[in-house]
């Protein structure tokens, strides 16, 4: 099946990621109105990713942005990157429809305007059927669809040498038919993890609830990180060096806010 659906990723690489940010989040995103006004139509410039998130309330990294039939927020900060670039394919190719998989929650967040809600949905095309895609966020390369391309592996770390010992912030979750949702952090050396902690959902979560996900390995407190990964997402399996294999439940939705690192000086 990749190789069905390499030639639909193929024309991406160039493209940016897009974002939809709607007050009741739906398959078509509203136009921009006077109540949001405060978005930009460039990109903001986002600090640097060094030790703590970067916009872990998801409050300054969105900005507006338009293809053919939408105009519609995208976010990308420098640590967390969506699956969103997808539904342009809805522009290029004829008879394919692809679902937004992040929205801006501007009615419920935690604290503050905003929040991240993530959703599970497929990618159709006339030709091959549906693809799965995971409502998912992760340091993604801008360029991961050409690793996709390359050889299926697509890179979800980044340069990191901090040493974290938990991730915390808020979430909540609704799965549909029985699937779950997941918060997974990896702290690598080289190519071995030397921590990790993952939280894992399969029951619904209506309001917001804190979490606070130890972070641990045998050798950690011996060891210095080179790389990070964390990831997010409304349906647990998924698969980064082959998103042709993710499964999971359209409709997942996972909501989060006030993502922090925990850190032991603090």
């Amino acid at each position: 099946m990749k190789k069905s659906f390499a030639f639909l990723f193929v024309t991406l690489a160039s493209i940016a990621f897009f974002a939809s940010c709607e007050k009741d989040p739906v398959p078509d995103p509203p136009k921009p109105t006077p109540s949001n006004t405060e978005f930009p139509t460039t990109k903001p410039e986002c600090e640097a990713f060094t030790k703590d998130f970067v916009d872990g309330g998801f409050e300054n990294c969105w900005y507006w942005q338009s293809t053919q039939n939408d105009t519609y927020l995208e976010y990308q900060s420098s640590v967390l990157l969506t699956l969103n670039m997808l539904h342009a394919l809805e522009d290029m190719i004829p008879g394919t429809t692809a679902p937004f998989t992040a929205y801006c929650d501007s009615v419920t967040p935690h604290t503050g305007k905003f929040a991240m809600k993530l959703v599970s949905g497929h990618i159709h095309d006339n030709q091959n059927g549906e693809l799965f895609l995971p409502g998912a966020m992760a340091p993604l390369n801008e360029g991961f669809i050409d690793e996709f391309l390359n050889d299926g592996n697509i890179s979800v770390k980044r340069p990191y040498t901090e040493k974290p010992t938990a991730i915390k912030g808020y979430y909540k979750y609704l799965p549909v038919n029985g699937d779950a949702g997941s918060i997974s952090v990896k702290l690598y050396n080289g190519d071995e993890v030397i921590a990790e902690g993952t939280l894992t959902e399969s029951n619904a979560v209506g309001e917001w609830t804190a979490f606070n996900i130890p972070i641990t390995g045998e050798n950690y407190a011996n060891q210095t990180p080179t790389h990070i990964s964390v990831i997010f997402s409304a349906s647990a399996d998924y698969n980064f060096a082959d998103l042709l294999s993710c499964t999971g439940q359209v409709g997942s939705a996972l909501w989060l806010d006030d993502l922090e690192f925990v850190f032991s000086d603090r």
